[in-house]
């Protein structure tokens, strides 16, 4: 099966760091397995007016996580997109990590990194450590959408305008990241059937389905592959709950 990087020489270079600091944090994982996922989906390649479109879905699960979902895609000459999610499961009391970093003409037009409640609020060891964090200032924060509620206070949603400010956004994915797996450490598990559990779900089908209203990656999508495509593509992998 080919993976990320067999064609690492057509990605940038910025978002090859990015995918691999994240698969070493899967990979560090307890009880990690692969999930099935349609191979129709897992690997798609085509062409379009001689330029190349290919996605490649990588999806695990492991102790205190559901389903991951890591994603990269090159759609044509000048956009690369790297998503990443990390969906809890539902009987640890933690939250869910996004990433997406969006690069245009070889530079990186978009980042965004969050660990999302699954609840009223992110738990109070989290928190303070993401008080704590040592955050560079970006020169230019995005303004989040409508739906952006989904999102925690601590989200970071920018634009870097430099190499410096690169390399600051890959650094806070890797410490967002720390956190995460320091908190597993601690959280206890509690049953399938009990009310927090089923709370924590719930949040993560309301994160799902405010996703599905970004109609920038639906309008990307769409221009590539076509409307009912991208549904299906939006629905099966991308936020499935």
């Amino acid at each position: 099966m080919e993976s990320v990087f067999c064609i690492q020489s057509e990605l940038n270079p910025l978002l090859l760091e990015a995918f691999e600091l994240i698969k070493n944090r899967i990979n560090s994982l307890t009880d990690l397995e692969p999930l099935y996922i349609d191979p129709l989906l897992s690997r798609i390649y085509r062409k379009q007016n001689e330029e190349k479109l290919f996605i490649i879905n990588e999806f695990y699960q492991a102790k205190g996580f559901r389903k991951i979902h890591l994603e990269v895609a090159k759609l044509g000459k000048s956009l690369e997109i790297l998503h990443c999610v990390f969906f809890p499961d539902p009987c640890y009391d933690l939250p869910i990590f996004g990433a997406d970093l969006v690069v245009n003409s070889n530079n990186i037009s978009a980042g965004i990194v969050d660990l999302s409640p699954v609840g009223k609020h992110l738990p109070d060891f989290l928190i303070s450590q993401m008080r704590s964090l040592k955050v560079s200032k970006f020169t230019e924060p995005g303004k989040l959408p409508e739906w952006g509620f989904i999102f925690s206070p601590y989200v970071a949603f920018i634009r870097p305008v430099n190499f410096l400010e690169e390399k600051s956004f890959l650094e806070l994915i890797d410490q967002y990241l720390s956190l995460l797996l320091s908190l597993l450490v601690k959280v206890q598990r509690d049953e399938i059937n009990s009310l927090d559990a089923m709370c924590r779900l719930n949040y993560q089908k309301r994160y799902c389905l405010n996703q599905k209203r970004n109609d920038k990656t639906r309008g990307i999508l769409t221009k590539f592959f076509g409307s009912s495509w991208a549904d299906e593509y939006i629905n099966k992998i991308l936020f499935e709950c």
